[in-house]
């Protein structure tokens, strides 16, 4: 610090460290050139917020709220002399400040923080990522509480059995503290109180939208696992089993240690039977998916087949088999069940036209499939081993396509501009509800390591360091392993060292990024890299493994890159006894392959999509350094045209891709090909759905509005009084609530459906609306006509009509939600006497809206891509394509007053003489009805 007052050639420097041991900090303020007599006083103040709501985190807690409080007040005041010749230190502990010969302290702290930052070394050609070594190091110690990974540094600092923050013990080589943790949450699994209880077990206080909290019952028995460490007999809301089985699994992928996993093997045993009785009662091998993930809050599924969940269950299973092996115990059950789990995510939720698996399957209803997959559903199921090579990628390619890309940006920095950076939502569902669409650095980064595991380097690397560069770079928090970007628009930037990003981060980079995966179970120790291309060096140091790559000049100082790769390793990992190597291939001929100076066989990795890739397996125990050494001749790597042809013997056709088989010289391998416009999710027509928001060519004099009184079955204000109770699904599930709207975190939430102004502005039975389309309703009595797959409704039913038209159009209200977006809600069909018919879907969000609210739209992760949705409010009788805006809403959440109806166009073929209008609601969960229509 300076200042003029001071004098010119005046500084000031002051340092602090916290303690690495107890909740205390040491300041250490060193002087030059001050006027002599120059004392520092030193306060402690109350905070100005006296309040906190997350201890102070950032986005949670206001900025300032650290600040002294305004009223003045001061707790204790030190006045001490600065001195030229020897810093001053003032130490606090139990909030009271002291000044102290600190000297020796300050060095123990040092060396403290200097070791935990050293401790993981990144080592690259890009400086952005250089510096987060000691960054993850310290997050990661900053969420160890001594006994578990805790769910935040700061803000939710709590333990959580789940979620994703366990993983950053064995990524960062603290298996002695994931020991610990596992040990602490296996002691909180039930194990003495038998499920007595049957499904369904809901509870009916919480209107059925979720499980009841009663001993006993499928969820609260043996094999659940309590929220809070050593304690056993507390229940909690979420499935946080499975994140805390498969961070354990990895544990003994980490460790190879039979011994512990003996030990373990009846929590995983209880476990895997528990996940079976809850959530795959059907014995069908999908999972249901209850609060299992992150993204839980508002995701539900209602007895579904879940590709996540199953993606979970089936590595579980995978690897209990395995265990089962080593240990002595019978691996067929988790074989078996494993190779079922697989066989139905192949058959059933694998889409083989679109090149993803679905989001889930209904399990009520019409048992369709929800296609739209949010990044959880890609980056579990890759992550659990369910996918092939060719899976993997056009798995990863549909994120590029339909998931929302946000350009990360800055006002200072032309580099990151013009890098095309770019961070991904989590989904593009409508309309919001917490963690259903966010962008969350957790999510991000998992979705960056699914590209690296699928083959795709450089497009997972363009990712994570999109992420890095939003929160840790960009963010108000310098180096933040936060929850949630800027650039999210519902909460924007929150949280520092959160959890589940630091664990991810963990493995993003060093499993993803460095390609260390340990599989200790088999001795092995499989590195495939995925470094950028153009990189020409990079190194890693680990308490597990030392690890250094170099290429061409960086290698040799003479040879192109092309020529020569040396790849050096050093691990750490007792039970590991093997390392396979695997690398792409940087030219299309081998001149050798040696380890540590004698030649070596290599081969080809089967089925490599991209580009080829090599393996190379050598004997390596722990401790003993390894030097592998490529040198690589002939010509660079083929990359084919999307408009070359190839034999169809060459060619495996997988959704949107054509995958080619190249061989050049040496080497073989997969070449994804794709059009332009399927590579970027273009082409196609309009589709009816969103042509039908768009209200043009009313001829006012022509609209002749359809008498369709006997068929109203209810009133619009109906629709959230109701109790919809059947049918609904026989298990323990996650559902909507019994009122029709909400969902299981709130579960009471409701909605307030008033149409006096409606009612009010009807003259005669008419309804004259500003865009010159009248419509028949009555101003008392029932006034429209429900559709629904709950029995308190007709699933379809049918409006007489006369004569000829071009044009229908619709006044409709009702029901839907985020989990019954992107897929047909219901369906109307315009009959004519000859029987042939004209179809128009309502899909959510195209041309289907929920009754209580304005969809909130940004062009980004929240994207109709189509035209605004006229709406009428029901308490005021106005009509508008812009209520958004209106109304002034000021963020995500657009409850309308009262609701709001919906006005659809719907073309017809004017040539035909007209018989009957059929509506039929076509999801599970929602109500469709039809208040007026009216034919030009």
């Amino acid at each position: 610090m300076k200042d003029d007052a001071w004098g010119k050639e005046a500084l000031v420097e002051m340092a602090v460290l916290a303690s690495p041991d107890e909740e205390e900090a040491l300041w250490r303020i060193s002087v030059r050139n001050l006027p002599d007599g120059c004392r520092l006083e030193v306060l402690n103040a109350p905070i100005r917020l006296r309040k906190l709501s997350r201890s102070g985190d950032m986005g949670a807690d206001p900025p300032g709220c650290f600040d002294p409080s305004e009223d003045g007040r001061i707790l204790q005041s030190l006045s001490c002399p600065l001195s030229p010749v020897a810093p001053l230190y003032i130490g606090i502990s139990a909030n009271v400040l002291k000044q102290m010969d600190g000297a020796a302290l300050f060095a123990r702290y040092e060396d403290a923080r200097s070791a935990l930052a050293g401790r993981i070394r990144f080592t690259t050609p890009d400086p952005y990522f250089n510096t987060l070594g000691g960054a993850l190091a310290i997050a990661a110690d900053g969420i160890w509480d001594g006994q578990v990974w805790l769910h935040g540094a700061v803000g939710w600092r709590m333990p959580l059995s789940g979620w994703r923050a366990a993983y950053t013990g064995d990524a960062l080589g603290w298996h002695d503290r994931a020991r610990i943790h596992f040990d602490a949450y296996a002691a909180s699994q039930v194990t003495e109180v038998p499920n007595t209880i049957p499904h369904p077990a809901q509870d009916s206080a919480l209107a059925l939208a979720r499980s009841v909290k009663e001993w006993g019952t499928p969820q609260y028995s043996n094999g659940y696992i309590c929220r809070n460490p050593r304690r056993n007999n507390q229940m909690h809301h979420y499935d946080m089993n499975l994140c805390y089985i498969d961070e354990l699994l990895w544990h003994f992928n980490w460790t190879g240690d039979l011994d512990y996993a003996r030990r373990m093997w009846p929590v995983l045993t209880l476990h895997l039977a528990w996940e079976k009785r809850n959530f795959d009662p059907d014995n069908d091998g999908l999972y249901d998916a209850y609060a299992c993930i992150w993204a839980s809050d508002a995701l539900y599924y209602n007895s579904g087949a879940v590709t996540h969940s199953s993606a979970y269950n089936y590595r579980a299973n995978r690897l209990a088999a395995l265990i089962a092996e080593k240990i002595g115990e019978d691996p067929a059950p988790y074989r078996d069940e494993a190779d079922k789990i697989l066989k139905a995510l192949n058959s059933r939720l694998w889409l083989p036209e679109k090149g993803h698996w679905a989001e889930f399957q209904d399990f009520m209803g019409h048992k369709r499939l929800h296609e739209n997959a949010a990044v959880w559903t890609i980056y579990h199921a890759i992550d659990s081993d369910v996918a092939d090579s060719f899976q993997a990628y056009l798995a990863t390619r549909y994120v590029d396509r339909e998931i929302p890309h946000i350009p990360v940006v800055t006002s200072d920095n032309a580099d990151i501009n013009a890098g095309g950076y770019a961070t991904v939502s989590t989904t593009n569902w409508l309309p919001y509800s917490w963690s259903i669409n966010n962008v969350a650095f957790a999510e991000v980064m998992h979705t960056a390591l699914s590209y690296f595991q699928a083959g795709r380097a450089e497009a997972g690397f363009k990712l994570l360091k999109s992420s890095v560069l939003d929160g840790m770079y960009l963010g108000e928090s310098p180096g933040n392993f936060g929850q949630i970007s800027f650039y999210d628009a519902a909460r924007g930037e929150c949280y520092r060292d959160f959890g589940d990003p630091v664990g991810v981060a963990s493995r993003v980079l060093i499993q993803g990024l460095y390609g260390i995966l340990p599989d200790a179970l088999n001795g092995r120790l499989l590195l495939k890299p995925g470094f950028p291309q153009e990189w020409e060096y990079a190194a890693l140091h680990t308490p597990d493994i030392d690890f250094d790559f170099k290429a061409g000049a960086a290698a040799t100082g003479i040879f192109s890159s092309r020529d020569l790769s040396v790849y050096t390793v050093t691990h750490h990992l007792p039970a590991v006894h093997t390392v396979e190597l695997q690398f792409p291939a940087r030219r299309s001929r081998v001149a050798h392959v040696k380890v540590d100076g004698k030649n070596v066989s290599w081969s080809l990795v089967e089925h490599a999509v991209g580009c080829p890739v090599l393996a190379v397996s050598v004997p390596a125990s722990a401790g003993r350094q390894i030097e592998v050494r490529v040198a690589w001749e002939g010509e660079l790597i083929a990359v084919p045209s999307p408009e070359d042809s190839f034999p169809a013997s060459r060619i495996k056709e997988e959704g949107p891709v054509r995958f080619v088989a190249m061989e050049q010289d040496q080497m073989k391998w997969w070449a994804p090909l794709e059009s332009p416009q399927a590579a970027k999710g273009e082409g196609g027509a309009v589709s009816p759905a969103k042509a039908s928001v768009v209200l043009d060519n009313i001829i006012p004099d022509k609209c002749v509005p359809v008498v369709m009184d006997q068929v109203f079955n209810a009133c619009v204000t109906d629709i959230f009084r109701n109790e919809y109770l059947s049918p609904r699904s026989p298990y323990t599930t996650l559902q909507l609530p019994k009122q029709g709207i909400g969902e299981w975190c709130h579960p009471l939430k409701t909605a307030d459906i008033d149409d006096s102004g409606l009612r009010a502005s009807v003259r005669g039975g008419l309804l004259e609306t500003k865009l010159g389309i009248p419509f028949r309703t009555p101003a008392e009595g029932r006034n429209i006509a429900f559709t629904s797959l709950w029995d308190n409704y007709p699933d379809s039913l049918e409006v007489p009509l006369k004569g000829k038209a071009s044009r229908a159009y619709l006044l409709m209200a009702g029901s839907t939600n985020h989990m019954q977006c992107h897929i047909d809600n219901g369906i109307i069909r315009v009959y004519y006497t000859d029987g042939t018919c004209d179809t128009l879907p309502l899909v959510n969000p195209d041309n289907w809206a929920p009754i209580e609210q304005i969809f909130f739209e940004d062009g980004k992760a929240f994207n109709r891509k189509a035209s605004s949705l006229y709406r009428l409010r029901l308490k005021t009788g106005e009509v508008s394509d812009n209520f958004g805006e209106e109304l002034g809403f000021p963020g995500v959440s657009r409850e309308v007053d009262g609701g709001a109806a919906v006005l659809l166009s719907m073309p017809l073929d004017g040539q035909k003489e007209l018989s009957r209008l059929v509506l039929e609601t076509l999801s599970n969960e929602v109500v469709i009805g039809i208040m007026g229509v009216t034919l030009q």
